[in-house]
């Protein structure tokens, strides 16, 4: 039976959404503007404009103005050109037929060639496309010119200022998608709504703590956008537990028992990201091995529950995801260690499976556990994130096909996590309701 709430949802608009494109090293798999200076240009003068941008001397636009009048190129020069290095990323196509069929607007925007883009797309059929890039006019005589209508003189940076661009779209969308790969996103990056990032864009939204979702290529992009996940799996230290102060207290009453020097905090999380075992392997000799296990055991048993404690908002997280997606752990800790401390603190109902080591699956980076919480809480592998605050949990989602959600904490800084290619880096537990809704 229909509600009057029910019935006043479909009735609603569907959300306006806009999807704008990077060309070169998005839509464009290579780089074009560099080669296309770089190949038509005879004098080497042109690098002298080229440091002085790298300087920060200057933005793209001085750098255009100063080389055109070096470049020599005609209609025949660009089309081979074109041809022979500019490569369309296979997935592009699929991906504008899906955008249509859901009414989705999806503009081009670039700091580099307006004749380059329209070349290319000429080339494999695609047209109809907005775009917003500086323009390369072909005087006919072998020179050319460029324009950059675009341009936003406040800034002074990208010939092509994408930030404008986002704020003159506004007012039109419910949502405005920003997918790009370098420098020249880097000004719009804060002000879409969301941002698909491929190659140093990535790295750029961590360090400036911009959301960003990683993509390789647009064949992900629909599937990105839309995705219902189904279940999460989480780490434990460090994820949902505040327990890394205790683990360094019992790893250094273990050295002091052996006769080694202490670690810090940091560099036993740093390090112990593998099981105790062979975390212990790597530090002590065979001889001692069983004897450092069984001291370190004996006293982190006498500690571990009074010592240990929710990270912060960690609960609240879970009792929002309770009902709506499947919920597991997946951790390196001793599994029986795992399972006490879920009960001690009271998620142990929240969990579907509470997998650790020495419960019969290889730990962390092998992929056994994963393929575990896999089976048991039936659900595809694409629509299951993993969440985890270190490279072993990334390098471990990725070895079982799972996406990464890497948070960011004291330990491994934003910057750090996205060296190892996860999905997404959260700032904070809190966000991972809302990162899990589908997007558009």
């Amino acid at each position: 039976m229909q509600t009057d709430s029910t019935k006043t949802a479909r009735n609603q608009p569907a959300p306006r959404v806009l999807i704008l494109c990077d060309f070169d090293g998005t839509v464009s798999v290579k780089d074009t503007v560099n080669r296309l200076v770089r190949e038509h240009i005879a004098s080497p003068e042109w690098r002298f404009h080229v440091k002085r941008y790298l300087r920060g001397e200057i933005g793209s636009k001085g750098v255009y103005e100063a080389v055109a009048p070096l470049i020599r190129m005609d209609r025949a020069d660009l089309e081979r050109f074109v041809t022979r290095h500019a490569t369309l990323d296979p997935g592009f196509p699929r991906f504008l037929e899906w955008a249509a069929s859901r009414g989705i607007d999806v503009k081009i925007v670039s700091d580099g060639f307006d004749a380059t883009i329209e070349t290319l797309f000429r080339n494999h059929g695609i047209s109809g496309l907005e775009i917003f890039a500086n323009r390369l006019i072909l005087n006919g005589d072998g020179g050319v010119s460029i324009e950059s209508p675009h341009y936003d003189p406040a800034c002074g940076t990208c010939g092509t200022c994408k930030l404008q661009i986002i704020k003159r779209f506004r007012p039109l969308y419910d949502k405005i998608v920003l997918i790009g790969d370098g420098e020249s996103d880097r000004h719009a990056a804060g002000a879409a709504d969301i941002v698909l990032a491929m190659k140093d864009l990535f790295d750029y939204c961590a360090r400036e703590e911009i959301p960003a979702i990683r993509t390789r290529d647009f064949s992900e992009v629909p599937f990105l956008l839309t995705r219902r996940v189904g279940a999460v799996a989480f780490d434990m230290d460090g994820t949902l537990v505040d327990s890394l102060d205790s683990i360094a207290d019992a790893f250094n009453h273990m050295f002091a028992v052996l006769g080694y020097p202490p670690m810090s905090t940091d560099e036993v999380v740093r390090k112990t990201g593998i099981s105790l075992l062979d975390f212990i392997k790597s530090f002590v000799p065979k001889e001692e091995g069983e004897h450092a296990v069984k001291v370190f055991r004996d006293y982190y048993d006498r500690i571990f529950l009074e010592r240990t404690r929710m990270m912060p908002a960690a609960m609240e997280t879970l009792n929002a995801l309770d009902g709506t997606v499947t919920q597991g752990v997946v951790s390196n800790k001793r599994g029986a260690y795992a399972r006490l401390l879920a009960e001690h603190l009271g998620f142990a109902g929240k969990m579907t499976r509470i997998i650790g080591a020495e419960d019969g699956f290889k730990a962390k980076p092998s992929a056994e556990m994963f393929d575990e919480f896999v089976r048991e809480a039936g659900v595809a592998k694409e629509n299951i994130v993993y969440v985890g605050d270190s490279p072993i949990d990334i390098q471990a989602a990725r070895n079982a096909g799972i996406d990464a959600f890497a948070l960011a904490g004291s330990i491994f800084s934003p910057e750090e996590l996205a060296q190892h290619r996860p999905r997404r880096i959260l700032r904070h537990i809190s966000e991972l309701p809302e990162a899990l809704k589908p997007l558009i």
